[in-house]
This record gives structure tokens, sequence and C-alpha cells, in this order.
């Protein structure tokens, strides 16, 4: 099989052997070949990019390759981004994570607007199903935030907020609605001008329906092994927890800024790594955290999200103790997403 891809990227400062950056190479063309990965994979250390490599195509019917600057959506890593913002709100002052969000969305009914709050939302424990389509016929249009917390107004929670964990996108389109209501701008327009802009993420946005998104990949699946373009996605719908494309370089700019307190503050970057396996799933605030096993042998600590939309999966993995990125972007679903970042995973800390 040809191989359609490719850009290969070494750092001069790279601390990674020469053994490890073939062995990755080897690893994910593997799963290229067999029709399991289309995309970009992205590895660094402290910022330096010492693996860089695109995949497969971004538009098969025009042949058209999918590069370094291409951007795919991200899916629910948008969460990462919607729990950050609600968390330089707090910096500011102009949010409580513990206060009845029905203080900020008065509009909200009695029943949710009292009991839950945005520690609620955002640790996945406030009782709110997990997606829209179970309460609201989805359609290609575009929804205010106004208008998504009238259909999340036809909610019934499903345990008391608080004692149990689920994963629900709800929780973190309530968040999205909540920062638009308080800066007074939507959330889109909050987003990209206190990250997007702030850390130069030119290639990156939050996708609108009907939007026609330069240099941005085409969505596909696999049937009878040939690939199949994926049905739309109801990006509407997706507000805060699912409405995000990006690209690799972009995400890595965001990755640093979280070690910056210029950008949020240690206190709030604390919370947004504060996960327990034994309490709210192992989930922070918009990362979900686990231990790894670094090159010592010793543990660290792993904040990570993934994301999938139709035709597109993401993995973005920070190893805190060793300042190490993995970004996965695809434009194939399903693929073994996180196979192939656990294998990267893998390698690096045996070689290195």
């Amino acid at each position: 099989m040809k191989v359609l891809h490719f850009l290969l990227l070494l750092c001069p400062f790279a601390v990674f052997s020469q053994t490890t950056i073939q062995q990755i190479d080897v690893l994910v063309d593997g799963y290229y070949q067999k029709k399991e990965f289309s995309g970009v994979i992205l590895v660094a250390r402290k910022g330096k990019i010492l693996f860089e490599k695109a995949y497969g195509y971004a538009d098969a019917e025009n042949r058209e390759l999918n590069k370094l600057d291409t951007r795919f959506l991200i899916g629910s890593t948008t969460k990462s981004f919607t729990a950050v913002s609600v968390l330089q709100l707090v910096d500011q002052g102009q949010l409580d994570l513990h206060r009845p969000i029905g203080q900020y969305l008065p509009e909200l009914k009695k029943v949710l607007g009292e009991q839950l709050t945005l520690h609620l939302l955002l640790k996945m424990s406030s009782g709110l199903p997990p997606h829209l389509n179970r309460i609201a016929d989805m359609k290609y249009e575009d929804l205010s935030e106004e208008e998504l917390v009238r259909i999340i107004n036809k909610c019934n929670l499903s345990f008391e907020p608080g004692t149990q964990y689920q994963y629900s996108n709800l929780n973190y389109q309530l968040a999205a609605a909540i920062v638009a209501k308080v800066s007074g701008k939507s959330f889109k327009e909050f987003l990209t001008a206190h990250t997007l802009l702030a850390l130069k993420m030119k290639n990156s946005g939050l996708e609108r329906s009907g939007d026609q998104i330069n240099n941005k990949a085409k969505g596909y699946e696999i049937q009878d092994q040939k690939l199949i373009p994926a049905a739309k996605n109801y990006m509407g719908y997706a507000l805060g927890s699912g409405d995000m494309y990006a690209t690799g370089e972009d995400l890595l700019k965001w990755d640093q800024a979280l070690y910056q307190n210029s950008y949020l503050s240690e206190t709030a970057r604390r919370l947004l790594f504060d996960g327990d396996p034994e309490q709210y799933g192992g989930y922070g605030y918009g990362f979900k955290v686990r231990k790894y096993v670094r090159a010592d042998a010793s543990e660290g600590k792993l904040v990570r999200h993934g994301g999938t939309m139709q035709g597109f999966v993401c993995n973005v993995h920070r190893y805190l103790d060793d300042q190490l990125t993995i970004i996965v972007l695809g434009n194939i679903r399903p693929y073994p997403i996180m196979e192939i970042t656990t294998k990267i995973e893998e390698i690096v800390f045996s070689r290195e």
C-alpha cells in the first residue's frame, strides 16, 4: 500500500532517541496501513515538538492529504476549554463554583437552579441526562445559549446531585451558557477572546451549523474497507461540550499555557486536575485524571480528555510530572485512539 502522507518534524533539542522516534513512526504507520488511522500525531516535551506527522486524506474524494495545519473537530475535548473559561471567571471573582446556578440563570427551572452548582456540573455529578437528543428533536440549525437552556428546562434529574457520577454533555452546555450570561458575551466570543486570540491559536475555533471552515478535514467512516463520508454533526447542539475544531500545534500552545499563571491561576489549575478515581469517576474539572508510570517507575499524574464526533476522534494526554504531551487528531471514526495513544506512551517511557 502506498503511503499517502507525510511530514515528520524532528526538533534539534529533542530528548528522544532516534530509536524512539522510529518506533513511534512504525507504530502509527502500522495503524494507517490497516486503515485504522487518518490524521495527525504530535508528541512534545516542555513545548518542544519531538514528533509530528500527518497521515491519510483530509478530503479523500479530491485526494487532498492531511497536513500538520489541517483542522479537526475535537469533540468532547472542548469540555476542557469550557472548564477553563469557567475558572477564568472564578479567578476574576465573577463566578462562585458552589453557588446555586439559578443565581446566574434565573430562567432555569427551580428544581435545577436551586440544586445544581458549577462544581457539580464540572464534576459530572448533576443527574442531568447524558445527551440532548433524549429530550429534543435534533435539527441542523444554530441555537443560542438561551434556547439551549429552554431545552434543558425539560429535563428531570436521574439522581440526587452530588451522589453519583454520570457523564453528561448537558453539564458543560449549561456551564457555557453561564459563561455567556455572566460575561455578557456569547460563549464563542468569550472563548475566542480569552483563549484563542490570547494564545494565538489562529487555526482553532467553535463551529456552528452551516459554517464553512477552511482547511478542515472531512470526517469519514470505514465500510467494506472503503472510506465513506460520515454523517453531519449537529453542531448547534454541541455548545461548550463538543463544538470546537483545532490543529495539533494550536492544542500544544494551549497545553503549554496551562502551566502558566498568566493564563490561569495556580489555584484554578489545581481544581482542573483534582480527580479521585474513587469519586466522580476520576473527573477533575474538564479533565479525566489518572496515574501513569514514569521512566524511573515512580508514579506521575496524567490529565487527559478525548473526544468523538461523527467522523472525528481526538485525544489529548498531558503527563504533568514529565511535561510530556501526546496529541492525536483523526478524521476516521471509529479507530483505536486510546490504544494508539497508550502504545506511544509505552514507547516513550520505556526508551528515555
